[in-house]
């Protein structure tokens, strides 16, 4: 490995090891890092952010092995503790590294980072309440950060006040009108508030503008289809029971059935066109060929919309269709709607 002939200070290693770690070329800053390493083995910033840059590059064996050589090199220094907490946090040590991330806050309280970084730790140790003094903190000495302002509208929204969570989100934006993750975010909040078509169009945004956040983006698009087509199952449900109370056994089809049957096919293949057009082709058919068991609730929604949208359809159409075929029919429907949520409840979506 050769050192780059422009770096001609520990401060140039820095700055562009940080140039491609906002790249996410990982592997890159890793080498500059090596490099300034070389001559400053026991600095423990640039250790620090070679431990940093292993861990966003998914190798927290390691990062977790160079932050240790930066706490031994310096150990009052707030920077690699903070990255320690994180690392742990990365790993599911949960108590550890919330006492890494507190120890970080109490070696220096006015490092707003350090407060930022206790806050999302102890979010995600499920510390709503502990995490709103420290992300509020964070805020008063970074208020022009738009993480802060994102991290502080998850805390509001885990604590169940989803006005104040969007109003922080929107806020993140403001200072940063492509914050992902704000986007994302606002989302989610759309989607518990059963706005559905807002939702939609806000996590495909999300996952435009980082591609990092695309799994999770995902997710919760298949998580928001979940929501529509279930409510299609209602539908179909209700308009089966009507075709077959209205309907008597053994006698052809009346009118009157025919016409709640028609009428139904026809709102079930418009919200079908619309779900359809809304998602791009790829994004359904990624969701529709994958094999993993949180997706299978998908595939029975589908799957029951095109079959009771066809028996509908051919009902209104005098098929002949018996009681007993419309029965069952609602019968499926039925078993579908409770079995599709209890699949997705199991696998976490």
């Amino acid at each position: 490995m050769t050192v780059d002939p422009k770096l001609n200070s520990t401060e140039d290693a820095l700055t562009l090891a940080r140039v491609y770690r906002t790249a996410r070329n990982y592997r890159r800053a890793e080498e500059v890092l090596r490099s300034a390493l070389v001559h400053n083995p026991q600095d423990a910033i640039l250790l620090t952010e070679l431990a940093f840059t292993q861990h966003l590059g998914g190798d927290n064996a390691a990062a977790e092995q160079t932050v240790g050589s930066a706490l031994q090199a310096a150990p009052e220094l707030v920077y690699p503790m903070r990255v320690y907490a994180s690392i742990l946090d990365e790993q599911g040590h949960r108590r550890e590294a919330v006492s890494w991330a507190r120890r970080a806050v109490n070696a220096d309280p006015l490092d707003g980072p350090s407060q930022y970084e206790y806050a999302r730790i102890l979010l995600n140790a499920g510390d709503a309440e502990g995490a709103l003094p420290a992300v509020t903190e964070a805020l008063r000495l970074q208020p022009a950060d738009a993480d802060s302002h994102n991290l502080r509208g998850m805390v509001l929204s885990g604590l169940g006040r989803s006005a104040e969570s969007m109003a922080a989100y929107q806020e993140a934006l403001r200072l940063q009108p492509e914050h992902a993750m704000a986007l994302h975010n606002i989302a989610v909040n759309q989607l518990h508030g059963r706005k559905l078509s807002s939702a939609l169009s806000g996590f495909r945004q999300a996952a435009r503008l980082d591609p990092a956040i695309g799994d999770l983006a995902r997710q919760n698009i298949t998580a928001t289809v979940h929501k529509w087509l279930s409510w299609t199952t209602i539908l179909a449900w209700a308009a089966l029971n009507i075709s077959v109370r209205m309907q008597h056994e053994g006698e052809p089809p009346t009118p009157g059935p025919r016409i709640v049957a028609g009428c139904a096919a026809v709102l079930l293949l418009g919200l079908f066109a619309w779900l359809a057009r809304s998602l791009p082709w790829t994004t359904w058919r990624s969701m529709l060929i994958n094999r993993q068991r949180k997706f299978l609730p998908l595939k029975l929604y589908v799957g029951l919309g095109v079959f009771v949208v066809v028996v509908l359809g051919a009902f209104a159409l005098g098929a002949p269709i018996g009681y007993w075929y419309m029965l069952s029919a609602l019968l499926i429907t039925v078993v579908v709607s409770w079995v599709a949520p209890w699949i997705e409840s199991r696998t976490g979506k």
